[in-house]
């Protein structure tokens, strides 16, 4: 797979940035192809120790939430959770509920201040914090961090939710001896507080509570990165990737675009692109995650607009990749030829111009490779790229 990925024009790895640019691994000189980065605010990641790190704004984030490094790109949230590490705080309410403090190490690998819970035998009580607001009809999560400290057995069982448990809004989880992040997430709205029902006779550290309205596909069960609170809600900025590529590192009239990636959301319309300049979608390519939770691509050419599947959920971790020239489109995932159909007039010279991330219904996920192909590869080439 390496010889292949010479071929390449353009290669993006989770490696190289700096204050407002995600660089590329290729090419090494001009015209590097780096796309733009803008976030207008401090967010936080999951770095490689697997501690929760703080990031200043306009810096890209590399996110190991899930072992591995991959870019990660995200919607606008605010965390509705004031106070959000100091339950001791009057805003969080304590029904039946014995909590001591004292200092320890955090997930951010910081000794501070933790709190300890136990207790909450009856349905109704716990730990619970009013939202600072509270819309309605749209996708509510909550999270926190938690792990158990004594009780018998391995694992105590704790409830989380935008409701109460006699409700059933949220779920029962499993909670072991290490930090770990919890979460639920109602696909409408449910509810306006986190609440936390740590089992009978268990002890379980907390810290860093969560919660967010207008969680788009929230059936899809994913919560958005950590954001700090005090007396206040606070809110994140998206992150958008523009305006990468260059006219001599994409080959409009036929060529290969190959990802690696996640996306977060399963009922949004989100692309991967190379189109023309100035971000004109009216031309382009796109590994397309659609609103029914499935992968495709879109190729608009100036004549016609051709969609075609490559299988499997949206939000899982494959590598796509789709094949272009002036007759015909092939779509491969995860080593597998896909589907392939045929083009009512291709792209002329110089049409593609621009990669983004962000342009339009833009991508919000986790991406772990990119390249660009100005030369056709064969099948078997593909196939060899796209085999996890």
């Amino acid at each position: 797979m390496a010889n292949l990925l010479d071929k390449a024009s353009i290669i993006l790895t989770p490696t190289g940035y700096s204050s407002g640019v995600i660089h590329n691994v290729k090419p090494s000189e001009s015209p590097f192809g780096d796309m733009t980065f803008d976030r207008n605010s401090s967010s936080t990641r999951v770095n490689a120790q697997g501690l929760i790190e703080t990031v200043a704004s306009d810096i890209p984030r590399i996110d190991y939430s899930k072992g591995s490094g991959a870019i990660l790109s995200e919607l606008a949230s605010t965390n509705q959770v004031r106070y959000s590490e100091d339950f001791s705080n009057a805003l969080w309410t304590k029904s039946a509920i014995n909590m001591t403090s004292s200092t320890k190490t955090n997930p951010k690998g910081v000794n501070q201040t933790v709190y300890n819970i136990t207790g909450a035998p009856a349905p109704g009580d716990g730990l619970f914090a009013i939202f600072a607001s509270t819309p309605t009809g749209q996708g509510t999560g909550v999270s926190i961090w938690i792990k158990r400290t004594s009780g018998a057995g391995s694992t105590g069982n704790v409830w989380i939710g935008s409701g109460t448990q006699s409700s059933g809004t949220g779920n029962l989880v499993a909670v072991g001896n290490e930090w770990q992040r919890i979460s639920y997430v109602a696909p409408q709205y449910g509810g306006n507080r986190i609440y936390i029902k740590p089992q009978y006779a268990h002890y379980f550290d907390i810290w860093g509570a969560q919660g967010e309205y207008g969680l788009v596909g929230g059936g899809a069960g994913r919560v958005t990165s950590y954001i700090p609170t005090t007396s206040t809600s606070v809110s994140r900025t998206a992150d958008e990737y523009l305006n990468g590529g260059d006219v001599s590192l994409i080959n409009s009239p036929s060529g290969v675009l190959f990802v690696e990636r996640q996306c977060i959301s399963s009922s949004t319309n989100e692309f991967i692109l190379l189109t023309a300049t100035g971000q004109d979608e009216t031309v382009s390519i796109g590994v397309y995650g659609n609103s029914n939770g499935f992968n495709s691509v879109r190729v608009k050419t100036s004549t016609s607009t051709l969609y075609k599947g490559f299988g499997g959920a949206k939000t899982n971790m494959d590598k796509l990749a789709v094949k272009w020239d002036g007759t015909s489109v092939k779509t491969f995932r995860n080593g597998a030829l896909a589907q392939t159909g045929t083009l009512s007039g291709g792209f002329t010279a110089n049409q593609l111009t621009e990669l983004h991330l962000s342009t339009g219904q833009g991508f919000y996920g986790e991406l772990k490779q990119l390249a660009v192909f100005n030369e056709a590869l064969t099948d078997a080439e593909i196939i060899a790229i796209t085999t996890p």
